[in-house]
């Protein structure tokens, strides 16, 4: 699944469905205003394992009504059964909220109870196959999503789509939701005629019923419940076809694509290179394309960016690219992301939820993997970069958890930053280690030995192992299985024939971070001049918490690159010579190694530097990632010079260093800033760059930018990123004349997009009550991802009065990443109240802990009172007196006699 925005687009799980430049800009704002990650796991989160499985689900087959007027289904489930535990007498399913009206046992009425959740049906010992079959109505708030225009949306169209990940089938079809359960599927859907239904498998038949259609799909496979789908609409229709396999196993598969009428254009130029990608995944994982077809299909509303239905992806609607979108955003990453699912998901599946990375972070790197195939080593080493970046400012900014972690509220709590990017990082460390070939043999053994079952770590441990002669067993124990990363200081220095390297991991080790990792250490060290310069390779590794390494070399370095290949999974920053890391921007044969270069150089404003940065900012030749960071490195210096060096590079032709260069314009507060910014904002070939201006103009903090800045925050464009950036940019500004423009447009009827920008935008210019109450009522709003920003404003916003609206919301939503977002939110406002349960538990134990400290107490005294000599004596007159003195200070009487708990 894909829930979060990589470079252009949303992956399929965790993070929502928003654009990379919005959502990192948003995020990272929102962390920087916090003291520090918090803990992952919360007091009452329990630890998961595995539920029982007395009797094994083989097939289901669900025959279903789709009433559209009543957003609601009807039908049956018939579900094949084997027993697995002799003793079983019930089988029980998951169904939320169905109105069950009848059970039966092959053909035979059943006994049942269902409170709602579990519907629990009676088997007699005797029953070793069998099926059950339930039929039942039921109107889904969740896993099945019905859409249709209104007077607000009036181009929404009518469609029905499905999304189940993570466990959300239960609220449509009666099933054990639980990716460790495989069976086959079959669907029976009726719609209205003109519709056409799209599911899991082979369309077996297709039937007209008066004024509706029968479609029946064939899933002979096994698969999860997560992976059912379900779309119905009106789409337009059209295909390739692929040949896979080997000579004598070769076979063709089928490709389609369902777009909305009227997209075919766009929807070809989208999946263009779907058949180029089958044919590479199937050779490079020795496992050709596992299953009968594939699908993709493009709805409106989408919850993810997409979702790795098996042979059926369903995608959001702003992967279909018109001309000028395409000039720097590409769908590939995304579609190479759902299709790697096919092989990492959805043919081996985790065994339970806290082992998705197995299906996320192989779908991430195989990302990656597509773009190296594509467009080189520089493209695939950028991208990793990027995902470290991601993942390091939610370990920093939220909380550092183990990727393999069974301690959550909801599943979907674990799909963030460190399941899909970490998770993909490990394998990039894993395949740089061991080398490309041993790495893919590894992979494909795993994919051989456990095709069609379910999967665990330690088994992808031990493929690699098997293949390598390695052990990893602590490499895997530091990266997925401990919380954190290592965070390493290197100073580079150079003297009398010596190379000096002194490292430092500096992590705190609070929260179960190793206090050390075992850290290897490549240094690309650059020797010679010109035409002679060469780069020889030296390994040090790094185990304990400092150590110094000495390297002989003869002649000073021209430089030296700290972890050439990003084998460090973590935060390393480097403190060299300025001549050497000039050098390094300059001579380094990795744009790697350039790019780590201009980064380090953002911390020094002398006019050599700056210089250096812009010879490389405009060097064509050079890869487009290396020149968006000298643009970002001049940006943070900020000096005159660099100023006047980026408004000269208004002009470069590639739109993303273009952007990265409007993007560091925003660093100055000046008019002169402004007046550069303000002709691209108002017209760029670039979508993409145009928002960024207007981001940038904000930042600016220049009243004369308010006027452009309303100019364009009404321009269409793809995946409304130009009225997004105007609406970022308007907060930024910090104008109060914004605000009237923010709270209309975080109305219904405007785009989703535009209105998550406009809640997050708030609180930046207004601290009011209105500003408090208004995002209180946006609490209510039918969008989930929108009230996640609504959450995260109000937390900016640092009210404490929103704690009861807050906690009402999070009593009742049922979207578990609002609730979590509500639970940080309590917690960051100083309100984090834990369940009721919970609270009774801990007043019962503080009531119990209370009185055996009374007890304690009273012995103690009965021990330590003197006897009374005589009466009337003197220690007598001091005790009374002691306990009269007490009694006016307000402390009760103490009783002398023994109490037991």
């Amino acid at each position: 699944m894909s829930v979060r925005f990589r470079h252009d687009h949303a992956r399929c799980g965790g993070h929502h469905g928003f654009l990379d430049s919005d959502h990192q800009h948003a995020e990272q704002a929102h962390a920087g205003g916090r003291a520090g990650a918090r803990p992952f796991a919360f007091a009452s989160s329990p630890r998961h394992f595995e539920r029982d499985r007395p009797f094994a689900i083989e097939h289901i087959a669900i025959d279903l009504t789709l009433d559209f007027e009543k957003k609601s289904v009807r039908g049956t489930a018939s579900l094949r059964l084997r027993r697995v535990d002799p003793e079983a007498r019930t089988v029980v399913l998951d169904a939320v909220a169905f109105d069950v009206s009848r059970v039966s046992v092959d053909g035979k009425v059943a006994k049942y109870t269902y409170d709602g959740k579990l519907l629990s049906v009676e088997l007699p010992l005797s029953f070793t196959t069998g099926t059950v079959e339930v039929a039942y109505s039921a109107t889904p708030r969740k896993g099945l999503y019905f859409l249709e225009p209104d007077e607000h949306v009036p181009n929404r169209p009518r469609q029905v789509w499905t999304q189940c990940q993570e466990e959300d089938g239960r609220h449509f079809f009666p099933c054990h939701d639980k990716p460790h359960v495989k069976m086959t599927t079959e669907t029976r859907i009726r719609v209205p005629e003109g519709f056409f239904v799209l599911s899991n498998g082979e369309l077996h038949s297709r039937e007209k019923q008066g004024d509706s259609e029968v479609f029946h799909w064939k899933m002979n496979d096994p698969h999860p419940s997560y992976l059912v789908t379900i779309v119905a609409g009106e789409f337009a229709v059209f295909g390739d076809r692929v040949e896979v396999g080997s000579d004598k196993s070769k076979r063709e598969v089928p490709l389609t694509y369902l777009v909305p009428k009227g997209h075919e254009e766009e929807g070809r130029r989208t999946f263009a290179r779907t058949p180029e990608m089958v044919t590479y995944f199937s050779e490079l994982l020795g496992v050709p394309y596992p299953w009968n077809k594939y699908a993709q299909v493009v709805v409106s509303d989408f919850i993810f960016g997409g979702m790795e239905n098996t042979t059926a992806t369903t995608m959001y609607e702003h992967i279909l690219l018109d001309a000028r979108a395409a000039l720097d955003v590409t769908s590939d990453d995304l579609i190479a992301h759902e299709l790697a699912h096919q092989w990492f998901g959805d043919f081996v599946t985790c065994r339970d939820w806290s082992e998705g990375w197995l299906n996320e972070g192989f779908a991430t790197f195989m990302e990656h993997v597509w773009r190296k195939k594509l467009l080189g080593q520089d493209e695939y080493e950028y991208g990793v970069r990027n995902d470290l970046a991601s993942y390091l400012g939610e370990a920093d900014g939220r909380y550092k958890r183990p990727v393999v972690c069974q301690d959550y509220d909801a599943p979907l709590d674990l799909f963030d930053r460190h399941l899909y990017e970490k998770g993909g990082l490990v394998l990039h460390v894993l395949a740089t280690e061991l080398g490309e070939r041993l790495f893919w043999q590894g992979v494909s053994n795993y994919l051989h030995r456990h095709a069609r079952g379910v999967v665990e770590t330690r088994d992808l441990l031990r493929s690699l192992e098997e293949v390598s002669g390695r052990s990893l067993g602590r490499r895997f124990e530091e990266m997925l299985l401990r919380p954190g990363h290592p965070e390493l200081s290197v100073d580079i220095s150079w003297d009398d024939g010596v190379l000096t390297v002194a490292a430092k991991q500096t992590q705190s080790n609070a929260d179960g971070v190793p206090q050390a990792f075992e850290i290897p250490i490549v240094l690309s060290i650059g020797e010679g001049e010109g035409k002679d310069l060469t780069e020889r390779r030296e390994r040090i590794r790094l185990s304990v918490r400092t150590d110094t390494f000495a390297i002989p070399c003869k002649e000073r370095p021209r430089f030296v690159v700290v972890d050439p290949e990003m084998r460090i999974l973590g935060d390393v920053t480097v403190k060299a010579p300025l001549d050497m890391l000039r050098a390094q921007l300059e001579h380094a044969s990795t744009a790697r190694s350039r790019w780590l270069a201009a980064d380090a150089l953002a911390k020094s404003d002398d006019p050599v530097t700056i210089a250096a940065l812009a010879n490389r900012l405009n060097d064509e030749s050079e890869f487009w990632g290396v020149r968006a960071e000298c643009a970002d490195a001049l940006g943070r210096i900020r000096a005159r010079e660099s100023f006047e060096a980026l408004s000269a590079a208004r002009t470069i032709e590639h739109p993303k260093v273009r952007r990265a260069v409007v993007a560091a314009l925003g660093r100055f507060r000046s008019p002169a800033a402004v007046e550069a910014l303000k002709p691209i904002a108002l017209r760029d070939p670039s979508y993409l760059v145009e928002a960024e201006a207007a981001r940038s103009l904000g930042k600016t903090r220049q009243h004369s930018a308010f006027e452009t800045l309303l100019d364009v925050i009404d321009r269409p464009s793809w995946a409304d990123v130009i009225a997004a950036g105007a609406v970022e940019g308007l907060s930024s500004l910090r104008d109060d004349r914004a605000l009237p423009h923010l709270y209309s447009r975080t109305r219904y009827g405007h785009p989703s997009r535009v209105r998550r920008a406009a809640a997050l935008a708030v609180p930046k210019i207004s601290t009011d009550r209105r500003a408090r109450e208004h995002l209180e009522d946006l609490l209510d709003d039918s969008d989930p991802i929108l009230r996640i920003d609504v959450v995260r404003a109000l937390t900016d916003l640092g009210d404490g009065r929103s704690r009861p609206a807050l906690r009402a919301r999070g009593e009742i939503d049922l979207d578990p990443r609002v609730r979590r977002r509500i639970r940080e939110a309590l917690r960051d406002l100083g309100g984090d109240r834990r369940p009721a349960e919970q609270l009774k538990e801990d007043l019962e134990r503080l009531r119990d802990e209370h009185a055996e400290l009374k007890a304690r107490m009273s012995k103690l005294e009965a021990r330590l009172s003197p006897p009374e000599k005589e009466k009337g004596g003197k220690d007598s007159a001091d005790a009374k007196s002691t306990a009269k003195a007490k009694q006016k200070a307000g402390h009760p009487k103490k009783k002398t006699t023994k109490r037991t708990r």
